[in-house]
């Protein structure tokens, strides 16, 4: 069990972890500060609802499969298996936060204009506070996807000319991460700075349009490239050309990932970081990010 308190009224925000057979995260958050209503069902929250459950519980039904399998054929579990675990924990983590975003901070909805000035700037503190631990649950869970993905070619392609490949992305991958979570938590020192405008003296050497944008794009590519290193193998397969169809499509599940980091982008390129309606322009990214994070896992 972890808390994490802040000032201002900020929510005050506890995560429980369960591991056990199948890991969730629940995020409870003290809506003291905020007495507006939130509309249910309105604006793009249809979308939200669709956009967590759906992928949520294919990621969770693959898993179930996953369990099933190793069971049935009575293989022992490899890091393919442990990161995929671990990739479902912070995708559930990345979903929950987003119901609570969505039922008591807006995500989706336009904050009315008969909301007071002090009212509203504590919706937006709390929406930006909200959406520092997404971003550090969505690379999480992507980072963990890719290890797991790489690390099912390296058990499958034994004797490949890929393996070097194979292991070149995974360094990648995992410098990548590191940068990531590093420049997400200190863009902005004091680290309260991010999401409290109120504190003075910070200093924000790091663009955040900018380094979304650079840091969505470098992983997109990585996505690219772990898609086409087995389809490159599968190619030198002496088989006939239905098979290998077959098998290259499966491999390509991984497409919709791609799909949806390149949508992301777009949302990115578009976005108004000076915007006052934050929850209801950043809800379309939390979608595709939602979509991204569970199907990833599908994938792998």
């Amino acid at each position: 069990m972890s808390e994490s308190r802040l000032q201002n009224n900020v929510p005050v925000i506890s995560v429980l972890f369960s591991v056990g057979s199948s890991p969730c995260i629940v995020i409870v958050v003290n809506e003291q500060s905020l007495t507006a209503h939130v509309p249910i069902m309105a604006g793009l929250q249809p979308n939200i609802w669709a956009g967590v459950a759906i992928p949520w519980l294919a990621a969770l039904v693959s898993l179930v499969m996953r369990v099933c399998a190793r069971r049935m054929t009575k293989m022992s579990w490899w890091f393919d298996d442990y990161f995929s675990m671990l990739a479902f924990v912070f995708a559930t983590g990345y979903c929950s936060i987003m119901i609570q975003w969505t039922l008591h901070t807006y995500l989706g909805v336009k904050i009315p204009d008969s909301i007071p000035t002090d009212e509203r700037e504590a919706i937006l503190q709390q929406a930006r506070f909200l959406s520092f631990l997404n971003s550090i649950c969505y690379a999480s869970s992507i980072a963990c996807s890719k290890i797991a993905i790489l690390s099912l070619y390296w058990r499958l392609f034994r004797i490949s000319s890929i393996r070097t490949p194979i292991l070149i992305m995974l360094v990648m991958v995992v410098i990548w991460i590191i940068l990531r979570t590093f420049m997400l938590i200190f863009r902005c020192v004091p680290v309260q700075s991010i999401w409290d405008h109120t504190i003075t003296g910070k200093v924000c050497n790091i663009n955040s349009g900018q380094f979304f944008l650079g840091t969505i794009t470098t992983h997109f590519l990585m996505d690219i490239a772990i898609l086409v290193l087995p389809i490159i193998e599968v190619v030198r397969l002496t088989l006939p050309k239905g098979q290998k169809l077959a098998i290259a499509a499966l491999f390509l599940l991984g497409s919709i990932v791609c799909f949806a980091s390149m949508f992301v982008l777009v949302v990115l390129v578009n976005y108004d970081n000076n915007t006052t309606q934050m929850p209801y322009e950043y809800a379309m990214f939390c979608i595709l990010g939602s979509v991204e994070v569970n199907i990833a896992i599908v994938s792998g």
